[in-house]
C-alpha cells in the first residue's frame, strides 16, 4: 500500500542573511572586457589616428628667376622682370604625424626681358608650369603647428616668344625635369582647415637650348584636410 507523501518547501528564515552570490570568473572576464572596451573607444589617443589622411589645398606667392636679369657681356637690359606670380593646386596624403606624400601643379609666372645685343633690339618672354611630387617629413610641434621640408622631383614645361628686330616674334616650347626641395611652416586653425607658408627651390630649369635659371619660389596655401 502506498502512503501520500506531502511535499513541502523549506521556507527561508527571514532572520538568516543570503549569503552573496559570487560571479564565476567567465562573468568577472566578460564584464572587465566591457569596461575595457567603453573606456577605449571614448579615449581620444586610442581613435584612428586623425594625423593621417588626404588634404588638398591652394595657395599663391611670388617665384624669382635668380639670374635672369644678370649683367651679360655684349647685352644692355631696356628693362627686365625677373619675378612672376605664382599659384598652386596640391593634393597629398599624411602618412603618419612624420611623414607624407604631395603632389600638385605650379605655375611659376612669366618673366620677361627687352635688350640690345650688338646693337640689335632683342626681346623674350617665358611662362613655366610644372608638375610635382615630393615627399614631406614634419617636425609637430604641439598639436596644431609644425614645421616641415620636402624633397621630389619636378616635370616643367616653358612656353615663350623671341622677337629679334623687327621681325615678329616666334614662339618657344621646351620641357624636361628637375629637382624641387624646400620647406616651410603650417598651422591648422580647426581640425580640418589649415593655412601654409612655405618656400621652395628648383636649380637649373631648363636645358641647353632654353638656357637655364634657379627659380625660387615663395607661396601661402590653404589645407583642407579630410
Amino acid at each position: 500500500m502506498l502512503f501520500p507523501v506531502e511535499l513541502t518547501v523549506p521556507r527561508r528564515d527571514p532572520s538568516v542573511q543570503a549569503v552573496p552570490r559570487r560571479r564565476g570568473p567567465r562573468t568577472r572576464l566578460l564584464v572587465w572586457g566591457l569596461w575595457w572596451l567603453t573606456t577605449w573607444a571614448s579615449c581620444p589617443a586610442a581613435r584612428a589616428d586623425e594625423s593621417t589622411g588626404w588634404y588638398v589645398g591652394a595657395g599663391i606667392g611670388q617665384s624669382k628667376g635668380m639670374q635672369y636679369c644678370d649683367p651679360q657681356s655684349g647685352i644692355v637690359f631696356t628693362s627686365c622682370d625677373d619675378t612672376g606670380t605664382a599659384w598652386r593646386a596640391l593634393v597629398g596624403y599624411q602618412l603618419n604625424r612624420y611623414l607624407g606624400v604631395e603632389g600638385g601643379y605650379l605655375d611659376l609666372g612669366q618673366f620677361s626681358a627687352t635688350f640690345t645685343k650688338s646693337g640689335t633690339p632683342q626681346s623674350v618672354s617665358m611662362q613655366t608650369r610644372t608638375g610635382y611630387l615630393v615627399g614631406i617629413a614634419t617636425l609637430p610641434i604641439g598639436s596644431r603647428f609644425g614645421v616641415f621640408v620636402e624633397a621630389g622631383g619636378l616635370y616643367w614645361s616653358l612656353k615663350g616668344q623671341a622677337a629679334l628686330g623687327g621681325v615678329p616674334p616666334g614662339n618657344l616650347t621646351n620641357n624636361g625635369f628637375d629637382f624641387i626641395g624646400g620647406g616651410g611652416v603650417q598651422a591648422f586653425l580647426t581640425r580640418n582647415l589649415g593655412i601654409r607658408a612655405q618656400y621652395e627651390y628648383i636649380p637649373s630649369l631648363g636645358n641647353s637650348d632654353s638656357g637655364t635659371v634657379n627659380v625660387q619660389v615663395i607661396t601661402a596655401s590653404v589645407i583642407w584636410k579630410f
